[in-house]
């Protein structure tokens, strides 16, 4: 028998929905006592960029049947909602129908927290901490990680999980307003014009949010490709598997997708069962994918995918085409180059599809909506890869890991005791910004975790 000097320790950088599954993965996963640290710079746990907001028109974007904070539990949010809002006593129609809703992503926000909190509490034998501040280097002594933050304290622990996933808005060198920052109701409603950069899930939020506030104006939606978020089918549908082509061109790969859909279409069945039914094989696809057509599928297919994939509901999405319909909103196709800020208001320089002179637009209020992204330039991110403890991915989306989560270090090896959650992986595996998704591999990182862990003394010190 192994004897351990000191407790086993896991630090989980990021405390979001990535941070909170992965600390409640690892409750579950690793028997021994062990000491588990969260680094968290909102103190608050569980929410996150994602589910962090108090804006009750930010619905989640999948149906309340399909999340959950365990892989093998893929009803718990519905049952802890049906619970939460008091829907009647096991009355198995209303359950039903609860779990076709797009509840706020708020609540959502709370359930991970009270989850990871009832995790918490039933491992007594487990010692855990919250430290809120920002983790700003992490390197290797001897066999353990040494993780320092802004407020002085340094974490030494056995294994670090990096669940930053989206810690900042994408940059862009601009001056145009973050999606989610603080703009007030006078702001928004004495505001006549509005340009919203980017056509994803974001601009909706951002663009309801402004009419809930007060915006009377008209808006427009600035997007390159011109790709605005699909409707999601009427009623849950079950995903339908495809034949996937022996193929690794990005050409054939997507002709097979969209004959697929339209088949399924043919006989009565929604083209988003077949992209629903994908999602288990993109991460193998996209890993046999060359680079170059990596590259190509994000230079040219992406804001196809991302639009199919992401979806509304359908009663926002009615709202967005009522806004199309009425003129209250215009979708433009161009690349916006630069955004001034000034205290009267915006001026926006974008080049319009196929025209190759600059124009320029004044508007009141100017909102960056292309998204998060993971911040590899950060410190944290920097102190790694300068320790060749990891490595970008090919396409600057991220670090290189497995499919579990372990990082991959200069030499193309897994660096012991380190993992990356969630968006950080989206480079090599794709398919991994999604609950589900995050989910199943929190899971595989705590199981591969507890697996290689030596026999311990029980009598150990804590």
């Amino acid at each position: 028998m192994m004897l351990r000097k000191q407790r086993f320790s896991v630090c989980v950088i990021g405390g979001g929905f990535t941070g909170g599954v992965a600390a409640i993965a690892c409750l579950q996963r690793i028997e021994e006592p062990f000491r588990l640290t969260i680094v968290e710079p909102r103190g608050s746990l569980g929410r996150g960029v994602a589910y962090g907001g108090h804006h009750p028109l930010h619905l989640l974007n999948v149906r309340t049947r399909d999340l959950s904070a365990y892989p093998d539990k893929p009803g718990d949010f519905l049952h802890w909602a049906f619970r939460h809002l008091d829907q009647g006593e096991n009355d198995p129609a209303l359950l039903e129908g609860l779990g076709h809703t797009f509840l706020p992503r708020q609540l959502f926000g709370e359930y991970v927290r009270q989850r990871l909190m009832e995790t918490v509490d039933g491992r007594p034998d487990a010692q855990f901490n919250v430290l809120t501040g920002t983790a700003l280097s992490c390197r290797r002594e001897g066999a353990a990680f040494v993780v320092r933050t802004d407020n002085a304290e340094a974490i030494r622990a056995d294994v670090v999980i990096l669940a930053t996933a989206y810690g900042l808005p994408a940059e862009h060198g601009d001056g145009a307003l973050s999606p989610f920052g603080n703009v007030s109701p006078n702001r928004f409603a004495q505001a006549q014009s509005l340009i919203l950069i980017g056509s994803g899930l974001t601009m909706v939020d951002v663009l309801r949010t402004a009419r809930r506030e007060g915006f009377a104006g008209d808006a427009i939606v600035m997007s390159r490709r011109g790709q605005l978020p699909r409707e999601h089918a009427a009623k849950g549908v079950v995903p339908k598997e495809m034949a996937i082509p022996a193929t690794k061109s990005l050409a054939r790969l997507t002709t097979s997708v969209r004959i697929a859909c339209e088949a399924a279409e043919a006989y009565g069945t929604p083209w988003q069962a077949v992209i629903n039914g994908l999602r288990a094989s993109v991460p193998g696809i996209w890993r046999q994918l060359s680079v170059a057509e990596q590259a190509r599928f994000i230079r040219h297919a992406r804001p196809f995918w991302d639009a199919h994939r992401h979806r509304l509901p359908s009663e926002v999405h009615r709202q967005l085409q009522s806004e199309l319909d009425e003129g209250r909103l215009r979708l433009m196709r161009a690349r916006v180059l630069d955004v001034d800020a000034s205290e009267t208001g915006f001026t926006v320089s974008f080049k319009p599809r196929g025209v190759a002179s600059v124009e320029r637009l004044n508007v009141d209020l100017a909102f960056d909506c292309r998204g998060y992204k993971p911040e590899l330039r950060s410190p944290l991110i920097g102190s790694l890869i300068d320790e060749n403890l990891a490595r970008r991915d090919p396409h600057d989306l991220g670090l290189t890991v497995e499919p579990d989560g372990r990082v991959l270090g200069l030499l193309g090896k897994p660096t012991p005791g380190l993992y990356a959650l969630g968006p950080l992986g989206q480079g090599t595996l794709w398919e991994i910004t999604a609950v589900p998704e995050i989910v199943r591999q929190a899971d595989l990182a705590a199981s591969q975790i507890a697996g290689q862990l030596p026999l311990v003394d029980l009598a150990m010190p804590a």
